[in-house]
């Protein structure tokens, strides 16, 4: 049986490094499952690109590239295994659960996340890796070099012994990860190289919001494929604005990608504002100038006059507090005599 659930691995999700192929796939479980939001769901991709997907309210494997549509028995065949796999996954969620309920709870609503993967390199040499992850946050993760699974954190630690003693599928899933994963992404391959050569350049818009801290620059890339994409926020056309926000490239339903990167500026008279796009479908990086709009400048206009109205006024009460300690001064020197002069009055 775990043999078997094994093999829906093969049902994965792909990344090009330098020449290498990636299979890796997503599996997700809910504990209650919501109109539009299937109880069990596997997206699968190869390098990047999203070729097939199960889930609980199907109840079948399917392809989501013309390319691989030839393969009628094996996609049959990974039908069969993703329900016998997502009675698996269902039995390991409730084994989560019980452990990890009141630490990681979440109410009534749970998440039960799989990441597993194999990687084929440019010299021929294979590695993969595999994490587990519950409400959110990653819990366990494989190692492959003492074929056991590990606690990604201490307060975990008794409930990931228990894990490798009731499973026992880590030597299965390293068999796996260095063969079958990878006969099937070599069988993959062939048929999705032209979608995998695909190129899609990015659509780019910069916007801005206020906040009590400052202004926030948004620059949002959305609709590009492939996954990999540098994006930065320029000031002046030559410093980087480093963001205290971690952007994630998210995917969209047709398959492209999106990102978000936003930072906070104190706008200043005559600065630039730039975002740069770095992405493999341009010939060359884009970048696009943030333009403020006329309610942004008015209220520059209205924080400049603020803090000169309050320069101002802070002038004003010191030179009336000098003036009247200066009166006091004399009136104290007048009252104890002490005074070489008195004051002229008419």
């Amino acid at each position: 049986m775990n043999h078997i659930a094994v093999l829906l691995f093969s049902l994965g999700v792909c990344a090009v490094h330098c020449g290498s192929h990636t299979l890796e796939y997503h599996i997700a479980l809910v504990s209650s499952p919501a109109p539009g939001v299937p109880q069990s769901t596997i997206t699968v991709y190869i390098d990047g690109l999203k070729y097939g997907k199960y889930d609980s309210e199907t109840r079948r494997a399917r392809f989501l590239t013309p390319s691989l549509s030839s393969l009628t028995e094996h996609l049959d065949m990974q039908t069969k295994y993703a329900q016998r796999f997502e009675v698996i996954q269902k039995h390991k969620m409730a084994f989560l659960t019980g452990y990890l309920n009141r630490t990681y709870g979440n109410g009534d609503f749970h998440v039960y996340q799989r990441r597993f993967a194999c990687e084929l390199h440019e010299d021929g040499t294979v590695s993969g890796y595999e994490e587990i992850a519950y409400n959110g946050k990653e819990v366990m993760m494989f190692d492959k070099e003492r074929v056991v699974y590990v606690p990604v954190t201490q307060e975990v630690l008794t409930m990931t012994q228990q894990w490798n003693q009731h499973y026992n599928d880590a030597k299965i899933n390293k068999i796996y990860m260095e063969n079958e994963c990878i006969h099937y992404m070599k069988m993959y391959l062939p048929y999705i190289s032209t979608d995998l050569e695909r190129k899609v350049h990015p659509e780019v818009k910069v916007s801005s919001s206020e906040s009590v801290s400052g202004t926030k620059l948004h620059c949002r890339v959305y609709g590009f494929y492939p996954r990999d994409v540098d994006v930065k926020w320029i000031k002046n056309e030559r410093d980087e604005i480093y963001s205290e926000e971690a952007a994630q490239i998210l995917p969209n339903p047709d398959g492209t990608y999106q990102i978000r990167v936003s930072v906070e500026v104190t706008p200043e008279e005559g600065a630039t504002y730039s975002c740069h796009v770095d992405h493999s479908s341009l010939a060359k990086p884009l970048a696009v100038c943030f333009e403020p709009s006329d309610r942004l400048i008015v209220y520059i206009m209205v924080a400049v006059a603020a803090v000169l109205s309050f320069t101002l006024v802070a002038l004003g009460i010191f030179a009336y507090k000098a003036r009247k300690k200066k009166g006091l001064n004399k009136m104290t020197e007048i009252a104890f005599g002490k005074a070489t002069t008195l004051p002229v009055t008419h």
